[in-house]
């Protein structure tokens, strides 16, 4: 009997629905801090995050958050960088620190049978790192050779101009620090940090993974018992960015020695939650959010002007844009921005098939089912949806809400959002 694959007939085919994600837990430790658990012994394995409320917006001195999150971890009472590290080496564990706008959180990942040893070790970051002065000379060094390498590429640039222009320089959306800077710093400005904003803060614990009661145990043991010594940090956030900053509405930045030239293109949009979201997320991926996008076909496929294109937006806390970036031959900017504005200006105008329609909604109903399909993207999910202020069952609708846009729709968010100003920032 032959049972080879026969590749000139299509797999069969199913229309997506709705479908429930999965919920977490929730419980609160003795200090009152709360814990969102999701629960799946599939292996032995917990991914978890503490988040801190604070982040770029509590900051006395701006880039203190930034460099106190790589500090964490280079030392604790009575252990140095190089035993911490050979600590979690031997349980085959890793704890990461990172700072947002409104956050600092500790991200770890380990065997469900180590959780007591990782989580005592998350306990001395949140109460007993200690800073030398070595290790911060070193850190800076690092990162100032880190920033800059990154200045030297037009990719970086033209971004970090986008958002400088964008929101305006003081802007904590916009502000980035210079290598100057970081050299500026003290260990003073990163221990004071730590004091006020780290040391008795509340947090929230989101984890996944082969959870139960003696994990539970574990947390309110080692982290339930931290003195909570004040309210959780009042965020005070900008006002929404509804009209670019930027006098200029083109900008052209000439780097010499560079054969390239990077695009960004973008404007404001809105914050969640909105009525708009799935609307604009199919009008996004439409023009240029995934391989087969209009951008892609025009400017990379026909024109073949770039090696790639792509459009996205981002929402940040009472804040949020589109932007359509690139990267192609110097000599190709004026014909490549061109091309974009061509674009929208046809997304917009011209009449959108049905055919077109229904191939981004499946491949974004597809995507986003492969995009659950871990422990470790259901935690991020539930993360997020916290953050944002959405309800747990936010997606157990995703499907159909995406289904559900037509292309009248697609075409009224390019009109409402895309045309009109749009910011350009060129570098190379």
């Amino acid at each position: 009997m032959n049972h080879s694959l026969d590749r000139t007939i299509a797999p069969e085919s199913f229309q997506l629905v709705d479908f429930s994600l999965q919920k977490p837990e929730q419980y609160q430790l003795p200090n009152s801090c709360k814990v969102f658990a999701i629960k799946n012994n599939a292996q032995p394995i917990l991914h978890f995050s503490i988040v801190i409320k604070g982040g770029k917006l509590v900051e006395d001195v701006k880039g203190t958050a930034f460099l106190t999150s790589k500090m964490i971890g280079e030392g604790v009472k009575g252990m140095n960088s190089a035993q911490i590290h050979e600590y979690l080496d031997s349980y085959g564990a890793i704890i990461n620190v990172s700072n947002d706008l409104d956050s600092f959180t500790l991200t770890g990942h380990c065997l469900k049978r180590y959780f007591g040893e990782v989580i005592s070790m998350v306990n001395k970051y949140l109460k007993e790192s200690e800073f030398s002065e070595e290790e911060f000379r070193h850190i800076v060094q690092v990162v100032v050779q880190q920033k800059k390498l990154a200045e030297e590429k037009t990719s970086y640039l033209s971004t970090k101009k986008f958002r400088e222009s964008f929101y305006g320089e003081d802007h904590p959306f916009g502000s980035t620090l210079s290598a100057e800077q970081i050299l500026q710093f003290s260990i003073d400005d990163v221990q004071k940090y730590y004091n006020d904003q780290i040391i008795g803060a509340p947090f929230e614990i989101f984890i996944s993974g082969d959870f139960d009661d003696s994990c539970l145990k574990i947390l309110s043991d080692q982290l339930g018992k931290i003195e909570i010594k004040k309210g959780s940090a009042i965020l005070k956030y900008p006002k929404f960015v509804d009209k670019i900053n930027s006098n200029e509405l083109k900008i052209y930045d000439a780097k010499d020695g560079s054969v390239q030239s990077s695009i960004r293109i973008g404007c404001p949009t809105f914050t969640l939650p909105h009525n708009d979201l799935e609307a604009f997320s199919v009008m996004n991926e439409m023009l240029g959010g995934y391989f087969g996008s209009r951008l892609m076909k025009n400017i990379r496929e026909e024109k073949g002007l770039t090696y790639g294109i792509h459009s996205s937006f981002r929402n940040e806390q009472n804040q949020g844009y589109f932007l359509i970036a690139t990267d192609v031959k110097k000599e190709l900017r004026e014909v490549a921005t061109t091309e974009i504005y061509k674009e929208i200006e046809k997304l917009g105008n011209e009449p959108i098939s049905q055919e077109e329609l229904i191939t981004v909604q499946n491949y974004m109903s597809g995507n986003f089912i492969m995009s659950i399909n871990s422990n470790i993207s259901l935690l991020e999910v539930t993360k997020g949806l916290y953050k944002k202020g959405l309800d747990f069952d936010y997606y157990d609708t995703y499907v159909s809400r995406i289904q559900s846009v037509t292309t009248q729709q697609v075409q009224d968010m390019v009109k409402k959002y895309l045309l009109g100003d749009m910011l350009e920032v060129v570098v190379g």
